[in-house]
This record gives structure tokens, sequence and C-alpha cells, in this order.
């Protein structure tokens, strides 16, 4: 599917006017000290796997070949339709988008808030998948997991169904003029406190196998149709009754694999994190560095004003990771 212009863009425009910035981070931390030296790129631009690239191209890695999708095809308006509407028929009832925090601060559109970060080491990653194996599920479900945990524990008013965004990456399925535009969708996967790695993993599973990652590409396109004043009145409408708990930004492994990269710098490791706002107020970051898996979190003022307290949902994140004990159960 060739596409001439990143529809995608209109929104984050609009969110721009609103006074939220689209800017994602990528950095150089140093293993010693904890210090980053930040990049940031604009959504509006680029999606993560492409911002991650044009950074990283920046400092001398060919990034030749991005992560494509298996998919090869779009799927037509119809067929997602009646894929979805058997969807809805088999499930029964589906929640409203809406989460309870603990706390909701009173803030205006400004999404800066401190990121705090974190790696493990090329002896801890492969224990972590090796969990995840464990638990017969695939990688990232598992850090889906451990993650929604971390949040759940801290931050949830109680026990409650809500859902997270879970990005899809469409490289290979569409062309658009770059290879770093927004190829990115996804689809909202709906949680709870207590699921399970073998329960989210059948809830992403179920998304992908009715496409929602293509009706959500299909609807974000709808600007070519509306315009950006169309744009703006629907993502008004949108923002003030849809609430997630946050986005899910795995990024993948990285540097690709080719002959001429860098050689390791065995002091650094690249870390990242996403945007946040008041619908989705978790962000997050998600990458692989030379087999060296690297965490990102921040949280939106409106539900943490203590860095602290981000702090302690990234700490538990990683225990909830290497812990058999918090995992031995679901077995």
């Amino acid at each position: 599917m060739k596409a001439s212009k990143d529809y995608i863009a209109m929104w984050f425009d609009v969110r721009k006017e609103l006074g939220i910035s689209d800017d994602m981070s990528i950095g150089q931390m140093k293993k010693s000290s904890g210090e980053i030296n930040w990049s940031n790129f604009a959504h509006s631009e680029m999606d993560g796997i492409g911002g991650v690239a044009t950074i990283l191209r920046e400092h001398g890695y060919p990034c030749r070949n991005l992560p494509k999708s298996g998919e090869k095809q779009v799927p037509g308006m119809w067929q997602l339709y009646k894929l979805n509407k058997k969807f809805k028929k088999d499930k029964g009832y589906i929640p409203s988008k809406s989460i309870r925090w603990k706390n909701n601060y009173p803030c205006d559109n400004n999404n800066t808030a401190p990121i705090v970060n974190s790696y493990f080491d090329k002896r801890t990653t492969p224990i972590i998948k090796r969990n995840a194996k464990k638990n017969k599920v695939a990688y990232s479900t598992f850090l889906m997991w451990a993650l929604n945990k971390a949040i759940a524990d801290n931050l949830l008013d109680g026990s409650q169904n809500y859902y997270w965004f879970y990005p899809v990456n469409l490289r290979g399925a569409i062309e658009l003029n770059s290879d770093t535009s927004n190829y990115s969708s996804g689809i909202n996967v709906c949680l709870n406190n207590y699921i399970t790695p073998k329960e989210l993993q059948q809830e992403i599973k179920a998304k992908i196998k009715i496409k929602e990652h293509w009706s959500t590409w299909k609807m974000a396109h709808i600007g070519k149709l509306i315009g950006k004043p169309g744009v703006r009145y629907i993502y008004k409408k949108i923002s003030n009754k849809n609430f997630y708990a946050g986005s899910f930004s795995f990024l993948g492994g990285w540097p690709l694999k080719e002959h001429n990269n860098p050689i390791e710098n065995e002091n650094e490791v690249w870390v990242s994190c996403g945007i946040g706002t008041k619908n989705y107020p978790v962000s997050t970051g998600i990458m692989e560095w030379h087999g060296q898996l690297t965490l990102g979190l921040k949280l939106h003022p409106m539900i943490c004003q203590d860095v602290a307290l981000t702090e302690k949902c990234l700490n538990d994140w990683k225990l909830n990771l290497t812990e058999d004990k918090n995992h031995n159960e679901f077995l």
C-alpha cells in the first residue's frame, strides 16, 4: 500500500496546539553513573522505531533495513467490520475505556515529568527471557505483564478492568515517503490488576486476530477525509472520555545486525521513553542494546508528583521480571 502523506502527524499537531509535547526520548546512559545524554524526536514526524533509527544513524549506525511486520496486505473495511462484530459477539461485555487512579492531581496539559531508566546486563537479560518461556508467553508479553503488575500495585485505586495501548509495527505492509515515518499503529488491550502472563497473551492474540491494529490505522487516517479541523474536533471529544493506563513502547533489539556498526562501548547502553498525556499517563521505553534489556518509565503529573514513586514502580517492574516467586504460580 503506497501512501504519500503521513496523516498520523495531524493528531500530534492538534495535541501540540493544546500544549501537549510529542517529543520521544532516546539517549546513551553511562552504566557507572546513570547519566544520560538525551536526544529527542517528534512523533509527528516519525514513530519509535523510526526515531531510534534516525538518532542512531547520526551516531554512525547504518540501520539499513528496519524491522518489518509479518503482514504483507492491508485488509479491507468489510473484513475488519466482520471480524470486529464477531469479536464483540463472542466477548460479550466490553469495558469502557476508563481507569481509576489512587491520585488525580490538578495539572494542565504539560506532560513534562522525570524519566527514570535502568538496564539489565548480558547475564541477567537471558534470565528474563527464560522466565517468559517458563510462563509459555512471548518475551514482549512478559515485559508488559511485569510492567502492568508494578503499575497496578502502586498506582491503581482498587481492582478494575482498564486498557493499555500496545503498538504494532506496520512496515512491510504499507509504504510511506520515508522508512522512519509513522508506521506504528496498535491495539487496545484490556487488563486487570491480577491478570496472568498467559491471560495477557490471550488478550493480545485476540486483538491481533481481529486485526484491530488495521482498524486503528484506518481510523487515524480519517484526516484524509475531514482535514485538520475535523481531527481537532474528534480529538477533543475522545480525549474527554477515553482514558488508558498508558502505552507499552517496546522498540526491539538494537543495533541492527550489520557488518559496519561502530564497536560496542561496554560502558554505556541506550535507553528510551515515550510521550505521555492525561489519557495515557504511563509512558515507557523498552529496548535491547547489544543484548541488554533497558527500561524507561515516566509518570504524568496528573497521577504522580514525586519521582520516588516513579522509581518505586520501575524497581517493582524489574523485580517482577526476575523473581521466580512472582510467576511460579502461573506455570
